[in-house]
């Protein structure tokens, strides 16, 4: 029960919304541990599963620094994504997040990061064979 009740919290903290059909958005905002980078795991699965997504964006503006254990505790999420068949990207990328992750020589493996949003939903559509144009009217 009390569980159930911190994945709630969780939730209300860290929604994972559905932005386009098969897309799915995970906003990461404030520090990562580990209970609750299982915890965002978990509910991202969940929605994987439930809206059989085939992209996951985590979007980690909000996050303020990123060390060896986060970096790891993303890279667990985006392979348990990959077995459920949902591709993910990292974006909000920093120069204080890329600075870190260079000096630390940590290695994201072949997890496809951009600095924006934008650049990653750009992303997603290619990986979706969808593409975007302007109207002309």
């Amino acid at each position: 029960m009390v569980e159930r009740k911190i994945l709630d919290e969780e939730l209300l903290r860290t929604p994972v919304n559905l932005v386009w059909d098969h897309v799915l958005m995970l906003p990461i905002v404030g520090l990562l541990d580990s209970m609750r980078t299982q915890n965002i795991m978990e509910i991202a699965l969940a929605k994987i599963q439930e809206t059989r997504a085939r992209v996951l964006i985590i979007d980690i503006m909000g996050v303020a620094m990123m060390d060896e254990a986060v970096a790891e505790h993303i890279i667990k999420i985006t392979r348990a994504a990959k077995l459920m068949g949902c591709e993910c990207i990292l974006t909000g990328v920093s120069p204080d997040i890329a600075r870190t992750i260079v000096s630390r020589g940590l290695d994201l493996g072949d997890l496809r990061t951009h600095a924006t949003m934008r650049d990653g939903l750009e992303m997603a559509f290619r990986v979706l064979g969808l593409e975007v144009r302007k109207s002309e009217g």
